[in-house]
């Protein structure tokens, strides 16, 4: 049976940016932003050339795009895709030698995996991947698979079925036949007819790609992956898309024509959002990525979330807040733990954290009790689209997430580290820039033969400052024989100052 169409999509476009908010029963569960200098490169297919090979790393540096550099692992190196150095190269995919398979200025294909972040460059892939629907085709692949998340055991003996008589009726050459296919779980329950007319646009696409590969001579894009509000479209299962609405009327036509041409099915429409309102503000849409941006997220019961993110991992802590409960404190822990976990949920897609997640629940004494909360978080974790794992609770009572990683998480698209605290998310205590100035002074007064020392600092620490004059000051005085003089900059920062001899 045909999942009952309940997402809506939204989309604001502007100049520079295109802004997509995927609601479901109402509720905004994913936010993609796209903006003209920034372009999503994950999916697309470029020719490369290699500029640094380290056999320390089992890695390689690929320039391609113009300025582009990007990270080649070996695991995501191909065998068959690249040409060998060696004829040790003609190991097992778990065998093989970086140095025995590329070498710098070599030209070769490449394919986006993951986006930059901080200062890694994306990551890289020869293994091609061509997405549809329905299907994803794999040039260099040997098995078809069929995705987990069809479980139903004649479903998928359908799908495989019918996956074999298109391929052994295809009308195409054999040598465009080669490869394999993944089913993605958008196939679930379509007619064979449409999966067919996706392995058909697939199979010409790559014989359009193989054309390019053959004539394409420097680093060069060959295939580029659809924009955010196309692929979001496209990604979405069979009947689970209700309605699309669009604040840009170019942008409803060109949705219309691709929906028309991958034959999909919007049972609401492509509707034209003219309200003089924002349609972002009209759906508070904003509000939600607002709130998305703070460390705190409060709890229906009481509780709360404090989410982190860092380069490595995000952390999810929860805390049990004002709900203190009234007798029985496991009780009143493991409902809130209950209660976080549909939040924690929401919260994953919408900021779209990813990679190693850490989720620290209150501690709880009953098994059962630490079973059903995780047990909750995978049921609400089951509507994500992104590949993920739950692990049991830790030994510390954690829960490990590892979510793929392909595109930026929302922080990192919307926010840039802070210049005053370096990204650390906070600042120093103005009674710790005060000891730090007072060991400057010592330094230059032991160092230099100076009768003045001026200190230049922000007006909080000026202010500090003048409060330790008392104690700190005459003592100095004192002992170095110096006349310190202080100078308010407004300008400074609290953690900026300078000390000056006279």
């Amino acid at each position: 049976m045909i999942k009952k169409s309940t997402s809506h999509i939204l989309i604001n476009r502007q100049a520079g940016e295109v802004r997509v908010a995927l609601l479901e029963s109402g509720l905004v569960q994913e936010v993609h932003i796209e903006r003209a200098n920034e372009l999503s490169i994950v999916g697309s297919i470029y020719r490369g050339v290699v500029t640094r090979v380290m056999p320390g790393l089992q890695a390689a540096f690929v320039d391609f795009d113009g300025d582009r550099s990007g990270f080649l692992h070996i695991k995501d190196v191909l065998v068959k895709s690249v040409t060998p150095l060696n004829q040790q190269a003609n190991l097992s995919n778990n065998d093989k030698d970086i140095r025995y398979l590329l070498r710098e200025g070599q030209k070769i294909i490449i394919q986006v995996i993951k986006a930059a972040v901080a200062e890694k460059g994306a990551r890289l892939s020869t293994n091609l991947t061509l997405v549809s629907n329905y299907a994803v085709y794999k040039p260099y692949g040997l098995d078809h698979k069929i995705s987990h998340r069809i479980n139903v055991k004649d479903e998928r003996a359908r799908l495989n079925d019918g996956l074999t008589e298109i391929l052994d009726n295809n009308s195409l050459e054999s040598k465009h036949r080669v490869g394999s296919y993944i089913l993605r779980s958008a196939a679930k329950n379509i007619n064979l007819n449409l999966l067919k007319a996706d392995i058909n646009f697939l199979q010409r696409l790559w014989s359009a790609l193989e054309v390019k590969i053959g004539i394409a001579e420097g680093p060069s894009c060959l295939h580029r992956e659809l924009p955010v509000e196309q692929r979001l479209i496209r990604d979405l299962a069979v009947g689970e898309l209700a309605q699309i609405t669009v604040d840009d009327e170019y942008l409803v036509l060109k949705l219309q024509q691709f929906c028309d041409e991958l034959k999909i099915d919007i049972p609401k429409g492509i509707h034209y959002y003219s309200e003089s309102q924002p349609i972002f503000g009209k759906y508070k849409i904003d509000d939600q990525i607002d709130k998305a941006l703070q460390r705190r997220v409060d709890l229906d019961n009481g509780g709360y979330l404090i989410i982190d993110q860092t380069e490595a991992m995000a952390t999810i802590d929860v805390n049990t807040g004002s709900n203190i409960g009234r007798q029985d404190p496991e009780q009143t822990v493991y409902q809130t733990n209950l209660c976080a976990t549909t939040e924690i949920a929401h919260q994953i897609r919408l900021r779209n954290l990813s990679g190693i997640i850490v989720i620290d629940f209150i501690d709880m004494q009953k098994p059962v009790h630490r079973e059903h909360v995780l047990g909750s978080l995978k049921k609400a974790m089951s509507g994500d689209r992104t590949e993920l794992f739950i692990s049991k609770f830790t030994e510390l009572g954690l829960v490990q997430i590892r979510r793929k990683r392909t595109h930026q998480s929302l922080r990192q698209l919307l926010h840039s580290d802070c210049p005053v605290c370096n990204g650390h998310g906070s600042l120093k205590s103005i009674d710790t820039v005060i000891f730090e100035i007072w060991r400057e002074l010592k330094r230059v007064a032991d160092t230099y033969d100076c009768t003045t020392l001026s200190v230049r600092a922000s007006s909080e620490v000026i202010e500090g400052f003048l409060a330790s004059k008392e104690t700190f000051m005459k003592a100095f005085e004192g002992v170095f024989k110096c006349t310190i003089e202080i100078t308010d900059q407004p300008l400074f920062t609290r953690e900026q100052f300078d000390v000056i001899r006279g």
